[in-house]
C-alpha cells in the first residue's frame, strides 16, 4: 500500500484565525470597505480555495473579525483591569493601556468611519456601552455621584475616540503630541480625582 501524497504547502489552508488577523490589521489600516478575499489571498500567499476552506464568503470574515475585536478589546477589558482594587489607579492604568494599544486605536477608529454599516453597528455600541459602564463605576468607586461619574467617563472616552480619529484622519494635528505619555498623564490628572471624594 502507497504512502499517503503530502499537500504541498503552499495549498495548504491557512487556520481560520490567520485570515482573521489579516482581516484585522487591513481593517486598522484602510477600513472595513478594503477587506476583500483576493487581495487578502495574495498578501497572505495563498489560493482563495484556503479563504473557503474557513469561511463562506467575506461578510463572514468581517464578522469574525468584529468578534474577535469585541472579545479582546471590550468583553476582557473587565477581566483584564476589574483587579486593581484602588480605583484610582485602575483609571490610570486604563487611560495609558487604551492610549498605548495603537493597533486598537487604529481599529476603533477605522469602525468609527463605518459605524453606519448594519454589520458594524451592534459590535461599536456593545463595545462604547460596556467601556463607559466601566468607567462610570470606577469613578463611582472614587466617590463620585452617578451624574458626575458619567461625565468623567464620557471625557475620557471622547478624548479616546477623538485620538485615534485625528491619528487616522489628520496625523499632523497632532505633531505636537511628542510624548504620549505625557499627554496621557495631563489627560489622567484633569480627569481623575487626586483624592477620593467623600460620600454626601
Amino acid at each position: 500500500m502507497s504512502a499517503p501524497k503530502k499537500t504541498p504547502r503552499s495549498i495548504v489552508p491557512l487556520s481560520r484565525e490567520d485570515w482573521v488577523k489579516a482581516a484585522t490589521n487591513l481593517i486598522a489600516q484602510e477600513g472595513i470597505q478594503a477587506v476583500a478575499v483576493e487581495p487578502l489571498a495574495l498578501a497572505l500567499g495563498v489560493t482563495k480555495g484556503s479563504f473557503y476552506w474557513h469561511f463562506h464568503n467575506r461578510d463572514e470574515l468581517i464578522h469574525a473579525a468584529l468578534e474577535a475585536w469585541e472579545q479582546d478589546q471590550s468583553a476582557d477589558v473587565v477581566t483584564r483591569y476589574a483587579g486593581i482594587e484602588d480605583p484610582r489607579r485602575r483609571l490610570r492604568v486604563l487611560l495609558f493601556a487604551a492610549f498605548e494599544d495603537v493597533e486598537n486605536g487604529r481599529f476603533f477608529a477605522a469602525l468609527g468611519v463605518s459605524s453606519e454599516d448594519p454589520r458594524v453597528q451592534p459590535y461599536l455600541w456593545r463595545a462604547t456601552e460596556r467601556r463607559l459602564a466601566f468607567g462610570v463605576e470606577a469613578f463611582k468607586a472614587l466617590g463620585l455621584s452617578e451624574t458626575e461619574a458619567r461625565q468623567r467617563a464620557l471625557l475620557a472616552y471622547a478624548a479616546y475616540a477623538g485620538y485615534f480619529q485625528l491619528l487616522r484622519a489628520t496625523p499632523e494635528a497632532l505633531e505636537a503630541v511628542t510624548d504620549l505619555s505625557g499627554y496621557v498623564r495631563r489627560l489622567a490628572d484633569a480627569l481623575v480625582p487626586a483624592k477620593a471624594a467623600r460620600p454626601s
